[in-house]
């Protein structure tokens, strides 16, 4: 009696302990069945067209181009969209009418010229310090609609190289050459030229007071000097008046009285 009594205990303990696991064919129908799918959380997405904002949506699209196609802009076939239409979009997006495809050049930049007085450069004169470089900057141009025209505009640049600056000692600009001042150059002015700097004679004669070349050099001009200010003109022409003693006969023959009335 005992015996089976025992025998009898140990198969219903493990009838048990088989009805506590899971069966090989319940952990592959477990591995089969449909994982559920996270719902992409909605985010705000602002939409600026042509620099000005267009739409604001709350979206979970996954590209740039069904953004767009949410709020109901449609792309041309030359607009440029920020980020591009297939990418994952941003927090906002850009898109630039164009009415062509972007052309890209190299433009250079001048460089900066800084001028700094110094007395250890003569009157009216200047020089280079330090030689500049020009700059490069890459430009994108395309055309455009504004105002109902066609147009051709700039639509993006960069710095590609920054322009270096010249530096160019120039020298004082004095109001007048010793006692010389004093005369009346206004009126001799009016005399020789009509008081118009820029005035050219096709003898060869030039600016307010008509000089030739020759004598203009001799008091420390450079170019023509019908391409120097009204000021220095008067100043050399003083220099000028000074470097003869006076004579002003052989320079205006004609107008030099004019400089004491």
């Amino acid at each position: 009696m005992r015996l089976s009594a025992v025998i009898t205990g140990l198969a219903m303990l493990a009838v048990v302990v088989s009805g506590c696991g899971s069966s090989k064919a319940d952990d592959a129908r477990a591995a089969d069945a449909p994982r559920a799918t996270p719902t992409p959380t909605p985010r705000k997405v602002v939409v600026v067209v042509d620099h000005k904002k267009t739409a604001e949506t709350m979206t979970t699209a996954g590209t740039v181009r069904a953004v767009l196609a949410q709020v109901g802009v449609q792309l041309g076939p030359h607009d440029l969209v920020t980020p591009p239409a297939d990418a994952a979009p941003a927090a906002t997006v850009k898109v630039l009418r164009l009415l062509s495809d972007p052309v890209t050049k190299m433009v250079k930049i001048p460089p900066p010229i800084v001028r700094k007085k110094s007395s250890k450069v003569p009157a009216y004169s200047q020089k280079v310090l330090r030689k500049g470089r020009s700059g490069l900057k890459q430009v994108q141009v395309a055309y455009v609609r504004r105002h109902g025209k066609k147009v051709k505009a700039v639509i993006a640049q960069k710095i590609k190289r920054k322009a270096v600056s010249q530096i160019v000692a120039v020298g004082p600009q004095p109001t007048g050459a010793g006692s010389a001042a004093r005369l009346n150059w206004s009126a001799l002015a009016k005399c020789e030229s009509g008081g118009n700097p820029r005035a050219v004679n096709p003898a060869g004669y030039y600016g307010l007071y008509q000089f030739n070349r020759q004598s203009w050099a001799t008091v420390g001009g450079s170019g023509l000097p019908s391409q120097a200010s009204a000021a220095e003109q008067t100043y050399r022409a003083q220099l000028l008046y000074n470097r003869v003693g006076g004579r002003w006969q052989g320079q205006w023959p004609n107008c030099g009285h004019y400089l004491f009335s």
